[in-house]
């Protein structure tokens, strides 16, 4: 007799279920150890075992014939795709990228599977029950054009996704804005783009969905891109003074780049405010909450310190009874009454100067005066704490009841350093109007003044401060007297 050809579906029940078996048992202990690799064949190790069961089902009931066949297929199918899954890993994610370095996208990796996968199922049918894939698909005629509509949006969505990674503009790492999701890109594959936000959540988008989005590419921190802000500030207001004050808390944020420079537009005449658009330019867009974060809190005190309002709209009249407003000269007076240069005078005196002075708050990391500006005033610290800096390192603190910038006062040179606050701070300022008022009235505390002015100050910094405008020979005490009566005519 000759011998039978051999047939693959002829399988033994003993097979069938050792296949099972071995294909559940690795399910099972890949679940247990966590293994990285049983977790991308799952799908493979479920189809097969159900495959088996399905198989051992058939034989079982002895149903023979077609059902026979086809669960035999069935088996056949599902261990050629697990057998090509495990190749595809062993090319894809060992000999490309630990052998060579090479990683291939999501997306064509992904297109390269479906491909293989196709062919293997056509190569089974083939082998198993004689069936031609291709004359079977160019007959059904009918069955292509249902298929066709049926899968509209899933090609579409291939389609997107093979014209995003063609363009190479959603790259892993870079940063995009969809629809108003800002996140990192993670991966892009057939179906849908992956980001991650900057709260750490996971947002997955359609491949066609990004493709007819208005999204924004924010890039990976190699180009600036301006971050807007906007803010209503009162009719009273100058839009010119407004946009000092604006461009100098702007200057002073850490996320915000000097060049390009910040640019402050006068937006709109609103209801209530007349509304500025703050363009902060930053090469770390997606901490957009931040830079707005840091500018609007800033921005709250500076304007409040330079008598800006910043207002609300108000649809209604209510009758309300009003907020105590602070006292803020029995504050002040109380800061002076306490600070290392003004406390043991007169009460009278310390009252009028206090009448005189004002109270302003800085914001933590907001400067109060900085280096080389030119300013006629003293700073009294109320609370809180300030640093000073010089050519960008800090050389000192100044704590509650210290005093700065009196030198500068006198001398009206330049500032010599920048203070900027530590923690939130209010300090009293004491201009030369304030000063000279008070020595109108009490001439001769510009001797007490003067040498407390000495004992704080070391000799040869006082001397070359004021060199350059006071030659000779006079004493340090005599050269302040003579500044502090000078405020007194003006």
């Amino acid at each position: 007799m000759g011998r039978r050809p051999y047939n693959p579906l002829s399988m033994g029940n003993l097979f069938i279920v050792l296949v099972g078996g071995v294909a559940l048992a690795t399910l099972v202990l890949g679940r247990l150890l966590r293994s990285q690799v049983v977790r991308r064949l799952a799908g493979g190790l479920a189809l097969l075992v159900v495959a088996a069961i399905a198989q051992w089902v058939v034989r079982a009931a002895r149903a023979g014939g077609t059902w026979d066949e086809w669960a035999a297929v069935l088996v056949l199918l599902a261990i050629g795709y697990l057998l090509m899954r495990l190749a595809l890993l062993l090319v894809f994610d060992w000999l490309l990228i630990r052998r060579f370095d090479i990683r291939v996208p999501r997306l064509a990796r992904d297109v390269i599977a479906l491909v293989l996968y196709l062919l293997l199922a056509a190569g089974i049918l083939r082998a198993a029950l004689g069936i031609e894939v291709g004359t079977l698909l160019s007959s059904a005629a009918l069955l292509t054009v249902v298929v066709g509509f049926a899968l509209q949006e899933t090609l579409g969505t291939l389609l997107s996704g093979l014209a995003l990674t063609w363009e190479q503009k959603l790259v892993a790492g870079s940063w995009v804005e969809i629809d108003g999701v800002v996140g990192e890109v993670q991966e892009l594959g057939w179906r849908s783009l992956v980001v991650r936000t900057s709260l750490g959540e996971r947002v997955m988008f359609s491949n066609s969905q990004v493709a007819r989005a208005r999204a924004r590419l924010l890039g990976e921190g190699d180009q600036p891109v301006a971050v807007p802000v906007r803010i209503g500030v009162g009719y009273e207001a100058s839009p010119h003074a407004v946009k000092d004050v604006l461009g100098r808390v702007a200057a002073g944020l850490p996320l915000v780049l000097a060049h390009p420079a910040p640019k402050i537009l006068t937006r709109e005449f609103a209801d209530s405010a007349v509304v500025y658009e703050c363009r902060l330019w930053t090469r770390e867009p997606w901490r957009a909450a931040e830079v707005t974060d840091g500018f609007l809190t800033h921005a709250h005190a500076a304007l409040a310190r330079a008598g800006m309002e910043i207002p609300f709209p108000q649809r209604s009249v209510r009758m309300v009874a009003g907020k105590a407003e602070p006292d803020r000269v029995a504050m002040s007076r109380d800061a002076l009454e306490h600070s290392e240069l003004f406390t043991g005078l007169p009460e009278s005196a310390v009252r009028l100067l206090a009448g005189t002075a004002r109270w302003q708050e800085f914001a933590p990391d907001e400067a109060v005066v900085r280096e080389g500006e030119a300013s006629r005033a003293l700073f009294v610290v109320a609370r809180g704490e300030a640093v000073v800096e010089r050519g960008g390192g800090e050389i000192a603190r100044v704590g509650e009841g210290g005093v700065f910038g009196e030198m500068a006062f006198l001398s009206g040179a330049p500032r010599a350093a920048t203070v900027r606050a530590r923690t939130a701070l209010a300090v009293v300022e004491v201009d030369s109007h304030a000063l000279g008022a008070l020595l109108f009235h009490q001439n001769e505390l510009a001797e007490e003044l003067a040498s407390r002015m000495v004992a704080r100050q070391q000799e040869l910094t006082a001397r070359e401060a004021i060199a350059a405008e006071s030659p000779g020979r006079k004493g340090l005490a005599a050269i302040l007297r003579e500044r502090l009566q000078r405020l007194v005519v003006g």
